[in-house]
């Protein structure tokens, strides 16, 4: 029995230095200042035109707010009138899908992949239309038509800023 007291003191006074040790180092809870807290860096948000367009074969005018993109399309699509249906401002994370609701009821959706120097990749979804990915250089536009609609067809372009 001898032993068994002599060890057991030791045993008590290990534990009591353990536990004094670790109430030493915890540290009271004190709330943080504020400000102090650093936001996570928030995703690059990409800026995106989209244009949608009447392009017909009617007797017309070329609207004024069209202008710019006549001379894009004028050796592209036939057609007499051109006017817009829709511009919108968007702006996009990246692998977002963006819808845009077309007068014939349908969605034009796209989702930029990646953005780099040269261009934003997206990948586009026009249903009947156009499906697929584009590289899209800064400054200049992926110019999307043939969807029947009214006398003539419609025509989106997409720009990234």
């Amino acid at each position: 029995m001898r032993r068994h007291s002599r060890a057991r003191p030791f045993r008590v006074a290990w534990l009591a230095l353990a536990f004094t040790a670790g109430a030493a180092s915890a540290q009271p809870l004190v709330p943080p200042e504020p400000g102090s807290f650093t936001a996570k860096p928030n995703k690059p948000r990409l800026h995106f035109e989209v244009t949608v367009l009447h392009a017909s074969p009617s007797s017309g005018r070329i609207d004024p707010g069209a202008e710019r993109f006549d001379r894009l399309l004028r050796d592209t699509i036939r057609y007499k009138s051109l006017r817009v249906l829709k511009s919108k401002d968007r702006r996009v994370d990246l692998n977002e899908i963006e819808r845009v609701a077309l007068p014939t009821g349908q969605d034009f959706r796209f989702r930029p992949i990646d953005a780099s120097e040269r261009g934003v990749l997206v990948s586009v979804d026009w249903k009947k239309t156009a499906r697929g990915d584009f590289r899209l250089p800064r400054g200049k536009p992926l110019i999307l038509g043939g969807q029947p609609y009214e006398d003539g067809q419609l025509v989106v372009i997409l720009e990234a800023e």
